[in-house]
């Protein structure tokens, strides 16, 4: 009689990207290994194996920008064409936030179009094994096929408000754990076109300054009971007017990004160390469970839903279809907008009490004032404006609020303003249709940039042409700092993770960044050890 288990061949377990990091984080909590082999159905070593590659697992997670990648995806192993690949993707997310449907042939039609424009030399088919590899990597269910264009497709987003609904009931969750996001660009100086100001600056050349822009990301939950605070995006890391302030006193969070657009990497540095804080700290205070999700469109600037969620994933990201987010995202009903007009109201009252001349005053208002502003306009928003843009995809949320009279949320109105304005030196000539244009001069600012497609594939082409990193780039290093090793660099990551994963509090996010970092110079140090070792050999042989 056979031993137990003896001569019994275990079935060949392959175990996605997902169940690869339960098992990586188990261990590390404690988890014997044999514990760990017996309920994946897997072998010790191949358990050992897993565990000694989390930092190959970690990397790739935090460098994934993909729908769903670690539970479909089961190895680690990238596209043949990686920056053909980025561009296609690229070029793919940001039809689906125009709301443009994308088929398979066009997909592929505009794979070959970035092959050729991007001059890559190997020889690329655009085959259906290829489409299916591309789908499967980046997590696309399906590719539309209808030939119009869906930004108003009402019966999706009839069908989209049933499936949100069970969304809510799923995870029971009330209007206070309900948020959504979005943003606008705001020109932060502009005052109406017919103004005295305004015509001076027609006549400067290259005087651009009423179309200077920062980028607003506003969020909020669906009761109005916690506005967080805004997110505003400049150009400039540390502008003239922040002099003197200390930036943790400023009303909003302030980042800066080259063209003053959200992309993924601020907003996901938004997500875990603002965001989900602050939520937390909400729901604590009003005795609610410590779970939320936070309603997002398809925009190119915002990372995946598996990016954006806690590690118990009990605060999480969903997407709205991108035909359906005009009709249903609650920051396009009415609540952009009415910040907007509300901004545009502070800007002019501050006009009226500033005793100089309306030019000094323009030259004089800084975007630290901008920021403030739009603070104020912000903190003013009352709470049934928000509740209001939720009605078209979650009705309930005014069940509560019926009958209640808001004085403040009465609508800026273009003839409202026009009362105030037109008897203020240098406004003599701006009329009601000239301010209803300046209420509404930014609607179209998404505050992400709209890339040409011919500006996706020269990114992507710069990118792949980037020389290898290298330890020795020509250029002799200036004595006067002092040169940190490889050694030194890898003990402090070590230390600062291991002081990390010991705090209860410690983001989840930070860890996967600081292991990615950890990676990085290990394969830095094994380059440069590698390069010693061939260094030694050829003098012993020459």
């Amino acid at each position: 009689m056979l031993g137990s288990g003896a001569g019994v061949k275990r079935k060949r377990v392959v175990l996605s990207i997902a169940m690869k990091l339960q098992i990586v984080e188990r261990a590390e909590k404690g988890e014997s290994i044999a514990k760990l082999s017996s309920e994946f159905n897997i072998g010790n070593q191949t358990v050992r194996d897993i565990v000694q590659k989390k930092d190959e697992l970690y990397k790739f997670v935090t460098s994934s920008d993909t729908f769903n990648v670690t539970s479909a995806r089961k190895t680690t192993k990238g596209s043949k064409f990686d920056d053909l690949d980025r561009a296609v993707f690229e070029w793919f997310k940001q039809k689906r936030a125009e709301g443009c449907p994308v088929s398979g042939p066009l997909l592929l039609e505009k794979a070959k179009w970035f092959h050729s424009e991007m001059k890559i030399p190997e020889p690329f088919a655009a085959s259906q094994g290829w489409l299916q590899c591309f789908k499967s990597r980046h997590g696309i269910r399906q590719l539309d096929i209808q030939g119009e264009k869906l930004s108003s497709d009402s019966d999706a987003a009839a069908l989209y408000v049933t499936e949100f609904k069970r969304l809510v009931e799923a995870h029971d969750l009330s209007p206070d754990q309900l948020y959504n996001a979005d943003e606008t660009g705001l020109y932060w100086k502009a005052l109406p076109s017919k103004t005295l100001v305004s015509k001076e600056e027609k006549s400067a050349p290259g005087h651009k300054s009423s179309k200077e822009r920062i980028t607003v990301l506003a969020c909020a939950n669906a009761s109005g009971s916690h506005k967080l605070k805004l997110v505003c995006i400049g150009k400039s890391k540390n502008p003239r007017s922040f002099k003197g302030t200390q930036m943790r006193n400023f009303p909003v969070l302030y980042y800066n990004q080259t063209k003053a657009w959200m992309n993924r990497e601020i907003f996901k540095d938004c997500f875990f160390k603002h965001f989900v804080p602050a939520v937390r700290d909400h729901l604590r205070f009003k005795n609610l469970p410590q779970r939320a999700v936070l309603l997002l469109d398809n925009a190119p600037s915002h990372p995946n839903e598996n990016v954006l969620k806690t590690s118990d994933g009990q605060i999480f990201v969903a997407y709205i279809p991108p035909n359906v987010t005009s009709l249903k995202q609650p920051m396009d009903q009415g609540v952009l907008e009415a910040f907007n007009r509300r901004y545009r109201k502070s800007l002019f009252r501050s006009v009226l009490e500033e005793d100089g001349d309306l030019r000094e005053f323009y030259k004089k208002w800084t975007i630290k004032d901008a920021i403030f502003s739009c603070s104020e306009s912000w903190d003013d928003m009352p709470n049934l404006t928000f509740r209001k843009s939720w009605r078209k995809l979650f009705p309930d949320v005014m069940d509560s609020v019926e009958n209640v009279n808001d004085s403040e949320s009465q609508e800026i109105t273009a003839a409202s303003l026009l009362e105030e304005i037109q008897n203020v030196n240098g406004f003599e000539d701006v009329d009601r249709e000239n301010i209803e244009e300046w209420l509404l001069s930014d609607n179209d600012q998404p505050g992400y940039q709209v890339k040409d497609d011919d500006v996706i594939a020269a990114e992507a082409k710069s990118r792949a042409e980037l020389p290898e990193e290298s330890d020795d780039d020509g250029v002799e290093d200036e004595p006067s700092e002092k040169k940190v090793s490889l050694e030194e660099a890898l003990n402090c990551a070590e230390t600062l993770l291991d002081f990390l994963e010991q705090e209860a509090d410690s983001n989840f996010s930070d860890i996967l960044t600081l292991r990615k970092l950890r990676t990085s110079i290990k394969l830095k140090r094994s380059k440069n050890t590698k390069q010693r070792l061939l260094s030694d050999f050829f003098k012993k042989t020459s």
